[in-house]
């Protein structure tokens, strides 16, 4: 059970709702986070940046969506390491590729490793991201715009993810009841 309530839908305005039917659409950010997020102001302005973040920018989806489920995993977020994003699965996400970057990353390409390599030192602490070998690793595969839109991709899934993770919209427990191969990770 959650620990803040969901907003009351009926007292919502058009943009409140156009947050909600977007969430419903797309999947990521879930409409259960989007309807609490709703009831502050700064809870709204944080719904409409992450969709900005998600979906928009040079980074293709996929990749983004790929990083965001590895950090939510790895700080045991139920809720967030069981939503998916509806668009990346369009352009070819698969449970079998969640999994399997989650563990062995055969099926990643070199791009997709330096990506996800970025997100674990992110989710690892300050220190493991001030360096200038992780930057010259970073430009191989990726401009400096891309590398602007990682960094806020992984800032927003560690940063907001600490909170939905409090929320507990879903358990990690819950989590592991609905896909058994989490506890392989955790």
């Amino acid at each position: 059970m959650p620990r803040l309530d969901f907003i009351d839908e009926t007292n919502l305005d058009a943009e409140g709702r156009a947050l909600i039917a977007s969430a419903e659409r797309t999947g990521a950010p879930d409409p259960r986070v989007v309807r609490i997020m709703l009831r502050s102001s700064a809870g709204r302005a944080w719904v409409k940046c992450w969709n900005s973040v998600l979906y928009e920018g040079s980074l293709p989806h996929k990749l983004k969506e790929m990083c965001r489920i590895r950090i939510s995993v790895a700080h045991k977020c139920g809720y967030c390491s069981t939503v998916r994003s509806k668009l990346a699965r369009a352009d070819g996400l698969t449970e079998e590729q969640v999994h399997d970057l989650l563990r062995e990353g055969r099926q990643l390409s070199p791009r997709e490793k330096a990506a996800l390599e970025y997100a674990d030192l992110f989710k690892s602490g300050d220190e493991a991201i001030d360096s200038d070998a992780v930057y010259a690793r970073l430009r191989r595969h990726f401009t400096d715009e891309e590398i602007i839109e990682l960094g806020m991709l992984c800032a927003q899934t560690v940063g907001v993810g600490r909170l939905v993770r409090s929320l507990n919209i879903l358990s990690w427990q819950e989590a592991c009841e609905l896909d058994p191969a989490l506890v392989e990770r955790a």
